[in-house]
């Protein structure tokens, strides 16, 4: 009986200012909810889920990549005179980067108010251009890879005790992978 009551004493023709005051609070409140999906966009589900996947992607191929130079090196070097059986040790200093393309946009508007006041506005925009292959992947678009640099060189090699094997695992290595003698550490096998 209240709820009835209630209504009633809304529809009554002096409460003509409540009927008002609580139909603007409703159409206040539904414009409230559209404006706050055009304000606060959720991010997409699957940039989201890329990066993990990217980071254990580099670190990956940068072992493959440690890997497929130790094997390279220990079939060269065990074809040198005096060597013998070698295995070879590769550590890198960082891993593969990739440069992505980036569209840039820059917006700039002044707006002068009266004779003192000028406003000046920027807007800068930067968004990753994305590729698609055949099955519908979408993909960031890579201008340029760098490759890990070689830390450093381990050489155990069965000739690693004579002078000269050494020097020349040294020197060779140093040649193949541009770096200094410093960080090449020639080894006897036991």
């Amino acid at each position: 009986m209240e709820k009835k009551n209630w209504m009633k004493e809304l529809l009554r023709p002096e409460n003509k200012k409540a009927r008002i005051n609580l139909f603007t609070a409703f159409i206040i409140g539904i414009l409230l909810l559209f404006m706050s999906n055009l304000f606060f966009i959720p991010p997409e589900k699957e940039e989201i889920e890329e990066v993990p996947q990217q980071q254990i992607q580099t670190e990956q191929q940068k072992n493959t990549i440690e890997e497929e130079m130790e094997k390279r090196l220990e079939n060269i070097f065990s074809k040198m005179e005096g060597v013998g059986q070698v295995e070879v040790m590769v550590t890198m200093k960082n891993t593969t980067a990739s440069i992505l393309a980036k569209e840039e946009k820059k917006e700039q508007s002044s707006t002068r108010e009266g004779e003192n006041k000028t406003t000046q506005t920027v807007k800068e925009e930067n968004t990753v251009v994305m590729s698609e292959d055949s099955k519908g992947n979408r993909t960031p678009l890579i201008i340029q890879e760098t490759m890990p640099e070689v830390e450093g060189i381990v050489i155990v090699a069965e000739g690693g005790e004579n002078p000269q094997v050494a020097q020349l695992l040294s020197e060779a290595s140093q040649a193949l992978l541009n770096v200094p003698a410093h960080k090449v550490a020639v080894l006897k096998m036991k």
